[in-house]
Order: C-alpha cells, then structure tokens, then sequence
C-alpha cells in the first residue's frame, strides 16, 4: 500500500495469523482426549478433543454457562445478525472456560474457531511477548528500523456485555503509563496514570481488523509518540506474583469487603443508609 516503516512506528497483529504460522493450528482429529477431558466433556456438553487442548494450555479457574444465560437475558440476540445464526453460535459454545495460562486469564485459553476450516482451531502463541520481540528484532535487521510491536487477541469484557481486543504480547513501548501520583492540574497527586497503553492500542487496531471476514490481520499506527520500553505483558501481570502473597491479597481484599458489608447492614438497620 506504499507505507514506508518509519522509526517508532506500532506494529499490531492478530495472534491468529501468526498461531498459523507458528503451527498453532490443530486438527481436532489428531487430538486424543485424557479421562478428565471425556469427563468434562459429559458435564459441559463440549467436544472432549477440544476441552483437551485447553487442559494442555492452562489450569482451568471457572466457567461461564454461556447458554444459560443467554435463555434467562438474551444479551445476543439484541447484536445477532440472525436468530438462527445466534442459535447455531451458542450451540457451539454453551460454556466459556476462564483459563490462567503462562501470564494471562483467556477464556477457553484462547482457543478460537474462527477463520479456519471446519474440524480446525488455533491456540494463540506460548509466549506473546517473546514472539513479538523476535518480530520487532526480525523487522530492525530487514529495515533499520525501530518499532514497537504489540500482539492482540479478542476477549469479552466481564463488567460489561461485548469484546474487544487485548494485548496479550508486546514489545518496544511501555504497556502500562507511568504517571502514578503525578500531579494533576491543582498540583495534587494524582491516584491514576497507569493506562493501559498497550490494550488501548490493541482496541484501537481491532476496530481495523474486525472479528468476521475482513481479512486484515496488521495494523501500522503512526505518530503515537509512547515512550518505549522492553517490558512485555507478563511484567504487568498479576499472575506473575507467587501464589502465597496472591492468598494473602485475597485475604485482605475478603476482609476489607466483610468490614464494608457490615458497616452498611448496620446503617440500614438504624435507618442511616437506604
């Protein structure tokens, strides 16, 4: 399309393609389900093979009953194209997995059915953070050029009803801002500035890419002037914290929301708080 990579420039791919490319694409013939996953597979109503690969991939942490709650608020058939269509989505999927996998939480661990022929799926990259350093290096030896290189996968967003696409992988700026406790316009600290730049980036791009058929699997952003960095994904993760301080957050967390809770009823009861 004559653009010329320039210095700075942002590299945002989809991490379909390149689970394509890095042989992420599996046959669900070629897959032998374990006991567990024939076991999962009769509660849940999902092909064994499939609920194998996700085992392979992470340690299952919940489920979402996708379809039941569908038949109690029918949050899609308000976006469906069709109604048999919705059906026929919905079918395949009757549960979402939440998955913790190497750094991140991806439901299904980000298995996709998506753009590939029937009897295929893909699993995004092992380490995203990896494969876009040796894309942003590989792109620095062909060009001369220093960029930014950020990978992308959709995932729905649980406070609200839709999806949007996500960093899962990047490399070369920042992917969290740096500006806790700077001042704001009154000099007073500000208890903020920590935006999620690289997700932001990715939402960005994923309104170029689509989710459907539009065949636009990179996207080059210009003149975002973020500072860079070789920090990736996993360096923001909270996954990244060992498992026996992550219990003892949880503790104070459960503890503060207890205290809350009790405060409140206590108002109620004395008429203070409606």
């Amino acid at each position: 399309y004559g653009l010329d990579i320039e210095d700075g420039d942002i590299i945002v791919i989809t991490s379909k393609i390149l689970s394509v490319a890095l042989g992420r694409l599996y046959d669900l013939n070629s897959v032998k389900p374990s006991f567990l996953a024939r076991l999962l597979s009769r509660f849940f109503k999902e092909d064994a093979r499939v609920i194998e690969l996700i085992l392979r991939e992470g340690e299952p942490i919940g489920v979402i009953p996708v379809l039941k709650i569908e038949r109690l608020l029918h949050l899609f058939e308000r976006y469906s194209v069709s109604n048999e269509q919705r059906r026929k989505a919905l079918a395949r999927a009757p549960y979402l997995f939440l998955v913790k996998t190497k750094y991140l939480i991806l439901t299904d661990a980000g298995l996709d059915f998506s753009n590939v022929p029937p009897g295929y799926c893909t699993l995004p990259p092992k380490d995203p953070d990896e494969v876009a350093k040796e894309i942003m290096l590989e792109i620095q030896r062909r060009t001369g050029r220093k960029v930014a290189v950020i990978i992308t996968d959709t995932e729905f967003e649980i406070s609200r009803f839709g999806s949007r696409d996500i960093a899962i992988g990047c490399v070369g700026i920042t992917p969290v801002s740096k500006k806790f406790g700077a001042p704001d316009l009154y000099k007073k600290p500000k208890f903020g500035g920590v935006d999620l730049i690289a997700d932001a980036i990715a939402s960005m791009a994923g309104l170029l890419f689509g989710q459907t058929a539009e065949s636009t699997p990179v996207v080059i952003i210009k003149g975002l002037n973020i500072p860079r960095s070789h920090e990736g994904i996993k360096d923001v993760s909270y996954l990244r914290i060992n498992r026996a301080m992550i219990r003892v957050i949880l503790f104070l967390i459960l503890l503060e929301t207890l205290k809350l809770k009790l405060l409140l009823s206590l108002a109620r009861l004395f008429g203070k708080y409606k």
